[in-house]
């Protein structure tokens, strides 16, 4: 335990942060970031990569074509529809070509049967990945209620900010509620959506090991954030 503690505090001072965001919690942030959807264990094994790999949407009981467990909620790889039904839980993430941005399942019209299938035909023209938790932060406000005698744990949380995208875990178990107001206070994003932790604790950066898991045997997704291409200032553009 003190090694996995003593190796995340080398992965924290090392990630880059945004300057409205400076908590120790920050595993990754980037202004302009790649990211990928993987289905597990389909895309299995992955390849090397400079990032983070981290486990996305929560895994559920329901079996998916070609074997392996479904991701919970609304999923969609590439265009591709993994999971069609979707869940309760109001938060999306969604990867349009180069846009990566958290949003809210009414905002894009998933939240019902024939928005998910209109979505999906838009999909498979346009490439789009996407999937569904729990929205933690909505437009800068809190989007969560507190539940008397809610489970603790260590939580991990992507926020988007003004500066970009990035990926906070808290430094000891928390309730969903305790970890939106850390998140809120120490980052200031406009929006939060938690990730998948737990028993499916998975984490990799820069080729790291950052999750209690090094396996990948129950998990049913992974998202993967690189850091985009950065502008070369004028001084050093080439003739």
């Amino acid at each position: 335990m003190k090694l996995k503690f003593a190796m995340l505090s080398v992965l924290i001072a090392s990630a880059p942060m945004a300057e409205a965001c400076t908590s120790d919690g920050m595993l990754f942030f980037d202004a302009n970031p790649r990211a990928t959807l993987f289905v597990v264990p389909d895309d299995l094994p992955l390849s090397d990569s400079k990032g983070i790999t981290v486990t996305g949407a929560y895994t559920g009981t329901e079996l998916r074509q070609g074997g392996g467990n479904a991701p919970v909620g609304f999923f969609l790889q590439d265009g591709e529809v993994i999971n069609r039904n979707g869940g309760p839980m109001d938060g999306v993430l969604l990867i349009d070509g180069d846009n990566v941005r958290i949003t809210r399942r009414d905002v894009i019209g998933i939240d019902s049967a024939q928005g998910r299938l209109a979505l999906a035909e838009r999909a498979k023209q346009d490439h789009i990945s996407l999937l569904q938790s729990h929205l933690l932060i909505s437009d800068g406000e809190l989007d969560i209620h507190e539940i008397e005698d809610a489970p603790r744990f260590t939580r991990r949380v992507l926020i988007q900010t003004e500066d970009g995208l990035g990926i906070w875990q808290s430094a000891q178990p928390l309730t969903l509620y305790s970890a939106a107001v850390a998140v809120q206070t120490a980052c200031a994003p406009m929006m939060a959506l938690n990730l998948d932790m737990g028993s499916y604790d998975y984490c990799v950066s820069d080729g790291r090991y950052c999750g209690l898991r090094r396996d990948t045997e129950r998990l049913s997704n992974l998202l993967r954030l690189e850091r985009g291409e950065r502008p070369q200032p004028d001084g050093d553009a080439e003739d």
